[in-house]
């Protein structure tokens, strides 16, 4: 369907997003894709449209995810009504950047842009979080391991590409449209179109 959108309330505007597509949690319901080959697990962008569904202060719903099905996964994430982007390896690396604002209307429509450049020598510098045009104030924290740059993570990796869930675990809820994957570049809001 279509959607009217403008702003974070979703009131007023004009702008249209065609074709959404509706996760929901309860159905397991997500996209997957497997790439032949690997291409650049050190820098990539991530841009998209949310619109949350089920709203739960403790839960945690994957947006999108490279993962290797077990021990490995680099993920775009909601929890505690935060965005996440979380690199994990088992015993070696458990290491997140989250928003420090909460994102807690269903009624709202976010343009999320995710950037990602582990060339970065700084965790400061190698994730970004834009929603609707905003820069977000992220927390680091290296629960296990620390930030390594260059390091490989797992999204363009061979290992199963997903929307919607990580590991057939945390199922999205909600709205997605306009999702675009940038393999290479490390890019900002306004390479994804214009604001009012």
């Amino acid at each position: 369907g279509s959607n009217v959108l403008a702003g974070a309330s979703g009131q007023g505007g004009g702008y249209v997003i065609d074709n959404s597509l509706r996760f929901r949690s309860s159905a397991s319901a997500y996209l997957n894709r497997t790439p032949a080959s690997a291409s650049n697990r050190k820098t990539w962008t991530w841009s998209g449209w949310v619109k949350r569904g089920l709203l739960s202060g403790s839960a945690t719903y994957e947006v999108f995810s490279g993962d290797n099905g077990v021990t490995s996964f680099t993920a775009i994430r909601i929890t505690d009504d935060s965005l996440f982007v979380q690199d994990y390896s088992s015993g070696t690396k458990n290491i997140w950047w989250q928003t420090t604002a909460v994102f807690r209307d269903p009624s709202a429509w976010y343009h999320v842009v995710v950037k990602y450049d582990t060339t970065q020598a700084s965790s400061t510098n190698s994730v970004l979080v834009y929603v609707n045009g905003v820069s977000q104030t992220l927390t680091f924290t290296a629960l296990t391991g620390s930030y390594v740059q260059n390091y490989d993570g797992i999204v363009n990796s061979t290992n199963s590409q997903k929307i919607g869930t990580k590991n057939a675990l945390n199922y999205f809820d909600g709205y997605l449209t306009e999702v675009n994957f940038i393999d290479g570049q490390a890019l900002t809001p306004s390479d994804f179109g214009d604001y009012n």
